[in-house]
């Protein structure tokens, strides 16, 4: 069984992820999302990801377990607030948020919903 990964940010830098993603046998990239839905549809052709969908329509995939925030930094919290509320865990292309007391809700919302937050660039 793998894990199921959606991605929402269709922009340059979820080219890598995209890239790297297909590299490990255990993890399934189930769909993406994009505000722009050519770009979402256009990312999923190019990886063979059966799923090009609006970032609700991916929250409410129920086998999605995490979902990796490639948006851009203004949108990192708002999005990060949105999948964890949505009950799935959420790993943020840096930075967490563009505010410090924006991370601090990020943190303390996943460990009140038992849930994890990953942030670190992919290379």
């Amino acid at each position: 069984m793998s894990l199921k990964v959606g991605v929402i940010g269709c922009g340059n830098i979820s080219e890598i992820y995209l890239k790297n993603l297909g590299g490990f046998d255990d993890v399934e990239v189930a769909a993406v999302a994009d505000s722009d839905p050519e770009r979402a549809r256009a990312r999923a052709q190019q990886f063979r990801i059966s799923g090009a969908l609006t970032v609700e329509a991916l929250l409410a995939e129920p086998d999605i377990e995490i979902v990796l925030n490639l948006t851009i930094p203004q949108a990192h919290f708002e999005i990060a607030m949105a999948v964890l509320e949505a009950g799935k865990n959420v790993y943020n292309e840096k930075p967490l948020a563009v505010a410090r007391e924006d991370a601090r809700k990020i943190l303390n919302f996943a460990t009140e919903r038992a849930l994890r937050v990953g942030c670190a660039p992919d290379t």
